[in-house]
């Protein structure tokens, strides 16, 4: 299983995913760090949720506080604080010198933009990744590395649940994953993931680098 916290030992650079965000929607965010040995790419993802949308959604209320008992997803009081806090694991990561670029859904991204600015994140950081048939890309990349084995995630709960509720929908020679064509299932966190791969699918070039001593 991997975890988020181990990036700075084994990435040589990092993407970061971020989508949804309403009161009555989770905000997701993923995270992909490139091995600095195997190239494997290594992923974690995480969503947020207003308490206003567990009441409203009882049916899933047992299955949010679920992915709360195993860190997968966090439910906040404040209007804000998620984003706050979506905005403090890109401060990390980027003060690690690791980060490459955050992508988002350039629709209704106004909060995500004043958090990220405001935790010192620099605004050419920040790249819009276009929806609907232009994801079909990163859709088949994220398939081809899991068969592969070389998108190494952890298994998580909140992911498989996210993967589930998707619906996938041909488009001419295009495939679409989309938050209409999946109904009322919530699939943010996997969104999410589309836009950090398709940064790291433009393999990125390490942020620190790595000095060599020779002697002569």
């Amino acid at each position: 299983m991997y975890q988020p916290g181990r990036y700075p030992a084994r990435a040589d650079v990092v993407t970061v995913g971020i989508d949804g965000g309403g009161l009555d929607d989770l905000l997701g965010m993923y995270v992909t760090g490139r091995d600095r040995e195997t190239r494997e790419w290594l992923g974690w993802g995480h969503a947020w949720v207003h308490e206003t949308a567990v009441v409203r959604r009882k049916s899933e209320a047992s299955r949010f506080q679920d992915f709360v008992a195993c860190g997968d997803m966090t439910i906040v009081r404040r209007v804000g604080d998620d984003t706050a806090e979506v905005a403090e694991y890109v401060r990390r990561i980027h003060e690690a010198e690791l980060l490459d670029h955050i992508g988002i859904d350039p629709s209704g991204v106004g909060q995500i933009l004043d958090s990220l600015a405001e935790a010192g994140i620099p605004d050419e950081s920040v790249v819009g990744i276009s929806q609907g048939w232009k994801l079909g890309g990163a859709i088949k990349t994220t398939e081809r590395k899991l068969a592969e084995g070389v998108l190494v995630h952890g298994g998580q709960p909140l992911m498989a649940w996210c993967v589930g509720n998707a619906r996938v929908e041909p488009k001419g020679n295009a495939i679409l994953i989309t938050k209409q064509a999946s109904g009322r299932g919530k699939i943010d966190p996997l969104m999410a993931l589309f836009n950090a791969v398709s940064l790291m699918s433009l393999n990125p070039e390490p942020k620190k680098k790595a000095y060599e001593v020779f002697f002569i």
